[in-house]
Order: C-alpha cells, then sequence, then structure tokens
C-alpha cells in the first residue's frame, strides 16, 4: 500500500531549539506520541553542523560513485537478469553498503577504499552522533519517568555500549516490481539516527496497516526506535517495521548510526515502568522477556526480515529452558 499524503504531512518532526524554552514541555510530548505511536520522528536543529552533513554527503556520494558503484552494476545486472528470467529476487536487497565500526573499537582504519579525508570527516560525524543519541536517550528517559542515565546504563555491559554506521547507497532500479531496496524488518538495536538524502525518498514505515514515506528534510535527522528500546520500556515505545522502496530514478544515500547496547548487556524491562504498567492496568508483570543482547542479535540475523514478536517468543523460551 502506498503512502497516503494526509499521514505523511502529520510525520512527527522536532525542532530541538524548542527544548531549550519555554516550549519544551510540547516539543516532549511530541516526542512520547512519536516513540509510542509512530516509532519515528524527524530532528530539525540538533546541533550538528549543516557544513559538516554537508560534506559527509558530498565525500559518501563520491566514494560511491568511484569505488563502489561498478561491483554494484555488476550486482544490479546479475539481479535484473535472474528476475526477468522468472526468478524470485525478492530475498535480495538493492542496495550498496559497507560498515563502519566505532564503539568499542574503531574499525575505520581497516577499511578499504576510504581517503584519510573522509575518515577524518566520518569519525567527526560519528563522534556529533554518539553525542545527539545520548542526548536523545536521556530525553526519553525524561519522558518515560526513569532516572537520567538509565537507558544509557541499560546498554553499557561491561565494555560500553556497540555504535557503528551503515553507509548505504539505493541506486536506481529499472524494474521496481521486481526487487526492494531494503526488505521490511524491524531494527535489533537500541536508537537509531539516519541522516537520508534529501533528495531521493524510498524510506517508508508501516502505521496503522499502511506504509507511510518519512519524508526527506534537509539537514535533518530522522530516529527511530528499536527492539531493545521495546524491551526495555516494556512495550511503551516501538519498533516498527520499515523498508526502502526502489525507485527507477535518483540515487539514494543512507547513512545510517546504530547505538545499541554491548554485547553482553542484560536487557529486560525497566522495572519503574513494569510496576507503573501495572498501576495503569496496562500490564501486570513484565511483557517482555530478560536476555543478553549479543543473544538476541544471533537470532535475529537468521529472522531480521520477520515479525519481532517470535523473537521476543524465542528468547522467552530459551530463559525457560536454561
Amino acid at each position: 500500500m502506498a503512502a497516503t499524503s494526509s499521514t505523511t504531512l502529520s510525520f512527527p518532526v522536532i525542532n530541538m531549539e524548542k527544548l531549550e524554552t519555554e516550549e519544551k514541555p510540547a516539543a516532549m510530548a511530541v516526542i512520547h506520541d512519536a516513540c509510542e505511536n509512530w516509532g519515528f520522528f524527524e530532528l530539525l536543529n540538533h546541533g550538528i553542523s549543516h557544513e559538516l552533513m554537508d560534506e559527509v554527503e558530498r565525500l559518501t556520494k563520491a566514494h560511491y560513485s568511484s569505488c563502489r558503484e561498478p561491483r554494484f552494476q555488476e550486482f544490479a545486472a546479475r539481479t535484473l537478469e535472474a528476475g526477468e528470467k522468472g526468478a524470485d529476487v525478492k530475498d535480495v536487497d538493492w542496495e550498496s553498503t559497507f560498515f563502519v565500526r566505532h564503539l568499542p573499537a574503531s574499525n575505520i582504519a581497516d577499511l578499504p577504499d576510504l581517503d584519510d579525508h573522509y575518515r577524518q570527516v566520518m569519525k567527526q560525524f560519528a563522534s556529533e552522533i554518539q553525542k545527539l543519541s545520548e542526548k536523545l536517550l536521556d530525553l526519553l528517559c525524561e519522558n518515560l519517568g526513569l532516572e537520567k542515565g538509565y537507558l544509557k546504563q541499560a546498554f553499557a555491559g561491561s565494555n560500553g555500549p556497540t555504535f557503528g554506521t551503515k553507509v548505504s547507497a539505493y541506486p536506481p532500479c529499472p524494474r521496481p516490481d521486481l526487487v526492494d531496496g531494503l526488505r521490511a524488518h524491524t531494527d535489533a538495536g537500541g536508537i537509531i539516527l539516519l541522516f537520508q538524502d534529501d533528495q531521493v525518498s524510498g524510506l517508508q514505515l508501516l502505521k496503522d496497516g499502511e506504509w507511510v514515506e518519512v519524508p526527506p528534510v534537509r539537514h535533518a535527522i530522522v530516529v527511530n526506535i528499536g527492539d531493545q528500546l521495546e524491551v526495555i520500556t516494556n512495550g511503551r515505545y516501538k519498533s516498527v517495521m520499515h523498508r526502502v522502496l526502489t525507485r527507477p530514478d535518483g540515487n539514494r544515500m543512507s547513512i545510517a548510526s546504530f547505538y545499541n547496547p554491548g554485547a553482553d548487556a542484560v536487557i529486560f524491562p525497566a522495572p519503574a515502568l513494569v510496576a507503573a504498567g501495572a498501576e495503569e492496568e496496562r500490564a501486570g508483570a513484565a511483557t517482555y522477556p530478560r536476555f543478553v543482547f549479543e543473544d538476541y542479535m544471533n537470532l535475529y540475523v537468521r529472522h531480521k526480515f520477520e515479525a519481532k514478536e517470535p523473537r521476543f517468543e524465542a528468547m522467552k523460551s530459551a530463559i525457560a529452558t536454561a
């Protein structure tokens, strides 16, 4: 189903400058509603300079053109040939991507094809995104009535959080009917911050049974909730299915940074929210399981493009039989 323009117009957008004014309560209410009912929201005036974002975009698009496009074109030719001969190519994604790990230890020096300037700019951008991620986690704590720092500590594990960036291009596809840019899924981790192309759309989320476009906005950061925040908030905040459509024109840039729990972090519903849920007759006990994040990820990689609920149930079963 296509996005409806009326829903798209009401997509939650937060001007973070309002958090420093008397308008803060209203802005916080928008964030809270977005986390409960959308799983996504968009940030303006978030503190990351437009000059840095423009340089990240310029270098990322140049890197794709010079280093990654030839390899993608080989993949594209094979995929289209198979699809046009009748093969089902719905289990592949029409994307060119590489991943940069920042925490607990960076791998950016080991990645091939990145020049020194691009490495330095990406390190600077990652530092800004990390600070924004941690600020957002504290804003969510405030909205949820949790102690400041609770979510960051919940993610810490023994070595701090895991944090990395997926850099993707979604090139033009002459047969959008054959293949998706990225198949529908929820994100496994904590909080995801996305710098997306403001000229080429394609990202959609599932809301109330309809696919809704995440509107491209210049210099905005898109935020979405991962499965771990759903667990920690005992279902108050929801991760949602989202996808990227292919388009016959335009090469969409996507730079998604994932601020996730450490591998050995033990994830479970915040006791304060379990108690609050019981008082509000939302739930008498924790609805979600307790598990080690790495165990969840081992399951997720095999079932990423499936519903999240069976993953949560599998974690409950694993605990019960341990």
